[in-house]
């Protein structure tokens, strides 16, 4: 994990403004990132890893009970330099773009509601070693299934529970996004997934593959497995609550 002068001064941008509608009622009377994991908000723990690895400046992206984060951030992450942008309703890319004033240099983009012990470093530096403008974090596709293989007179010949999918990927955030790229037509793309084509037309799109831990919290199910996991995540940190 970087902690030198490279993460203490590169922003992190936090996305934190969706309804999560898929972890309803939870969300009916707070935001997705306050949802809590053991006592403690997503927020707290995407927090943390940042300043474990030497982050120190933060973006967040708010919309959907802003006022509630903003309580939260006030009472919790006093002493970080965090800055909130308020977009309301709105896709990714217009958070982007309403965030670009406080993002002067190269950043990191991720999501409010995903975790994964990234090594930050690694990530920095394979950034640096190819041509693009912006790198996604990815995992290795999982089926959520048992799958088999069938003959064609119905003989299974071959099972496996939830493998996983050779050679698919799927995008868990942690982008590296270079400061370049909010000047070059980003605000002119309705969604953050046209955004991400045209820099795929564009060959600006690399994946930096991570093999570790991914905890994300989209629904119910997704929570009561980030419960039965997040201790390993921290201990993967070296962060422990207090």
């Amino acid at each position: 994990m970087p902690t030198d002068d490279v993460s203490n001064r590169m922003p992190v941008f936090l996305l934190c403004g969706g309804k999560g509608d898929r972890l309803k009622p939870m969300t009916d009377t707070r935001p997705k990132p306050l949802v809590e994991i053991k006592g403690r908000p997503i927020l707290y723990y995407i927090i943390q890893q940042f300043r474990k690895a030497g982050f120190r400046r933060f973006i967040i992206g708010v919309g959907y009970k802003a006022e509630m984060v903003q309580a939260y951030i006030e009472k919790e992450h006093s002493d970080l330099d965090i800055k909130l942008v308020d977009s309301g309703d709105a896709d990714i890319i217009k958070r982007v773009a309403d965030a670009a004033p406080c993002l002067d240099r190269d950043f990191i983009l991720s999501y409010g509601d995903t975790l994964a012990d990234v090594n930050f470093s690694e990530l920095i530096r394979f950034h640096n070693s190819h041509r693009g403008r912006l790198t996604v974090t990815t995992y290795p596709l999982k089926s959520p299934f048992g799958i088999l293989e069938i003959a064609t007179d119905g003989l299974v010949e071959a099972f496996a529970e939830k493998p996983i999918i050779n050679n698919k990927w799927i995008n868990i955030g942690y982008f590296y996004v270079d400061r370049a790229m909010l000047d070059q037509g980003l605000q002119y793309h309705a969604t953050f997934v046209d955004f991400l084509n045209a820099s795929i037309l564009r060959k600006e799109l690399y994946s930096f593959k991570h093999s570790g831990m991914h905890i994300t919290v989209n629904n119910v199910k997704e929570l009561l497995e980030a419960e039965e996991s997040i201790d390993e995540f921290q201990k993967t940190l070296g962060v422990f609550s207090s």
